[in-house]
């Protein structure tokens, strides 16, 4: 008796899901700025529909310009999902002239992620850039003009905002993406929440096992190219010492090359990561006549391809090249 009643909850269960999904709208008009936020948006909107991804390739938020095609394409969308203005800062003119019912949504505030503080002080520097030459901040009517006259950091004006870069955050985002689509999409708000916690129960998992694979390398000291990896640092006890670039498109000072050249040999560094986005001949200076490595950290996942995969596939890849660079 009791395996017919399981039994037909159970097919009950696949019953409803099979509803939702035949009653499902297409979840359209959603756009999203880099691929490692556009993996979860994917993985929240499931087959209701595909977001479009703005940032593709070896392409990084830091200087990237719109096309034109791309304007337009933010101008017919319902809702747009970023990390923080300080980070897609290409977006903050094409804000200007976005009609008004389009949702602008910003994970950091959506999420109410709680953000690290910025790494000040000898090797760890501010990532400062000065006024657009543009002109992207006089915009008239740009919400963001109050930064006209001064110079901003990547990393947000109250905190590093590479927040992605840890399950734990990704876990946030995705239930802020979920209140996000359910409020537009509101027949498939049943789908979404399935959806999410699917993808959450994986992020958990992952969680898990990167605390398993790093644990030998936690006191191993290491120089990043730019400090994006925080966040990653933070979750699994990493010993990172230092940047080599104040800005990540701009090559360090002389001055700069010293301190780091410095800073690797009082600290004994093993290794040194370059990230794909940037040339990587000034980390071939820093670890000249040295014995330190040289690994590779990719934040976006350059050479991945986006879909509902790819944030696992982006954390598992920079946690194994952790790995594989810090073990002698």
């Amino acid at each position: 008796m009791l395996s017919f009643v399981k039994r037909f909850f159970v097919a009950l269960g696949i019953s409803v899901i099979y509803t939702s999904v035949a009653s499902a709208i297409e979840t359209k008009g959603v756009v999203v700025t880099i691929k490692p936020l556009h993996s979860m948006v994917s993985g929240v909107m499931g087959t209701t529909g595909k977001p479009n991804l703005l940032v593709t390739g070896y392409a990084s938020p830091h200087g990237f310009q719109l096309k034109p095609s791309q304007v337009k394409l933010l101008k017919r969308s319902d809702i747009i999902f970023s990390i923080d203005e300080f980070l897609e800062t290409f977006l903050q003119r094409a804000f200007s002239n976005i009609p008004g019912n389009v949702k602008q949504v910003t994970v950091v505030d959506a999420a109410r992620i709680k953000l690290l503080p910025i790494r000040e002080g000898g090797p760890w520097e501010v990532h400062k850039h000065d006024e657009h030459k543009d002109g992207e901040h006089k915009a008239k009517g740009d919400k963001h003009t109050a930064h006209k006259d001064e110079g901003h950091d990547y990393h947000g004006g109250n905190g590093d905002i590479h927040v992605w870069l840890t399950p734990k955050n990704a876990e946030k985002i995705v239930k802020a993406i979920t209140r996000e689509l359910s409020e537009l999409y509101p027949e498939n708000r049943n789908i979404y929440k399935a959806n999410a916690l699917s993808y959450i129960q994986k992020l958990q998992k992952l969680d898990d096992e990167l605390k398993t694979l790093l644990v030998d390398v936690k006191a191993k000291p290491f120089i990043v190219f730019h400090d994006a990896f925080q966040y990653f640092e933070k979750a699994y006890g990493l010993n990172g010492v230092g940047t080599i670039s104040i800005e990540p498109d701009e090559s360090p000072s002389p001055k700069r090359l010293t301190e780091i050249r410095k800073k690797l040999k009082e600290t004994k560094t093993s290794c040194v990561f370059k990230e794909p986005q940037f040339s990587e001949r000034v980390v071939r200076a820093v670890v000249d006549k040295t014995s330190a490595k040289i690994g590779v950290l990719d934040p976006l996942g350059a050479n991945l391809k986006s879909g509902q995969s790819m944030y696992f596939e982006l954390i598992r890849k920079l946690a194994n090249n952790f790995k594989q660079c810090l073990t002698l």
